[in-house]
């Protein structure tokens, strides 16, 4: 250990005991913790009762581990898509100012509305 790092932990050793933190608790916090990297076979597939379960069981003899993500939902299916302002009343300040031009437009045709 580097006598950077010694002084640091010292440092900071005393930083927690001035904060009120107990030496055990600061004892407990400063030990390395083992790695806990997994370098396998990772699967990730769609859950499917029934089917899912059957998978992993026969993936983890083979030291596979698996993951479930879920399907498409009622939501993703239904979300709704904003309209889009027709090309033709659109001017160059909507790239600056997008809400101001849809304002604008939208009393544009109210004004033709009311004139007819």
């Amino acid at each position: 250990m580097s006598e950077n790092l010694k002084e640091e932990e010292k440092h900071l050793h005393k930083a927690f005991q001035g904060n009120g933190y107990d030496n055990t608790t600061i004892r407990a916090g400063s030990k390395e913790l083992p790695s806990k990297v997994y370098t396998g076979l990772i699967f990730t597939i769609p859950y499917i009762a029934g089917l899912s379960e059957s998978i992993q069981r026969v993936c983890r003899d083979f030291d596979i581990k698996t993951a479930f993500r879920s399907g498409k939902t009622l939501r993703s299916h239904l979300a709704k898509v904003k309209d889009t302002i027709p090309i033709t009343t659109e001017s160059s300040i909507c790239t600056v100012y997008p809400a101001v031009v849809v304002k604008y437009t939208q009393m544009k045709q109210l004004e033709a509305l009311s004139r007819e």
